[in-house]
């Protein structure tokens, strides 16, 4: 199997990672479905998965995917031509419905925003407050990202944003 091209990195703020916490909080199915699908499907195809059932663009939501996982682990790996373990043969489960909501940016970096059960939770309310929590959450990690690059020395090892040169 070819190497992933896609680097996963989760959103963290506080000394907290959302969504890791999200996918530890799961059933153990879930959290086996939803690791195998990131590992398997997002980190080898990015924003990609968008042009498949795995993933849709957000509508109004700049840089914002959803990553959609129905599919238990035994199946993400079977449809991937992976093995499957003993302890995941003929453990079927068709309750799973989760969403990942995603940006890619850097080389080849999908950032993991925020997560639900929508099987837990279809309402489309949940659903958008879980939108507008990965566009809060994207905007502050732009915002922090703009402050650390202007923070950052420049490549003639003045500072960024003040000019050292006597004149």
């Amino acid at each position: 199997m070819v190497d992933p091209e896609w680097e996963l990195s989760f959103y963290e703020e506080h000394g907290r990672e959302p969504v890791r916490e999200f996918l530890r909080d799961l059933d153990e199915y879930k959290e086996q479905a939803l690791a195998a699908a990131l590992a398997n499907i997002l980190r080898y195809e990015g924003p990609a998965v968008c042009r498949s059932s795995w993933g849709k663009w957000i509508p109004n939501a700049k840089g914002i995917f959803e990553f959609r996982v129905r599919h238990d682990a035994a199946t993400i790996l079977r449809l991937r031509g992976i093995p499957v373990p003993h302890e995941l043969e003929g453990d079927s489960h068709d309750d799973v419905l989760l969403r990942v909501f995603c940006h890619a940016h850097g080389h080849k970096i999908v950032m993991l925003l925020a997560a639900y059960d929508k099987g837990a939770n279809p309402s489309r309310r949940r659903q958008g407050a879980e939108i507008k929590l990965a566009e809060k959450r994207l905007a502050r990690w732009r915002e922090n990202e703009r402050r650390r690059a202007k923070q950052a020395p420049r490549r003639d090892g003045a500072h960024a944003g003040r000019d050292h040169r006597k004149g």
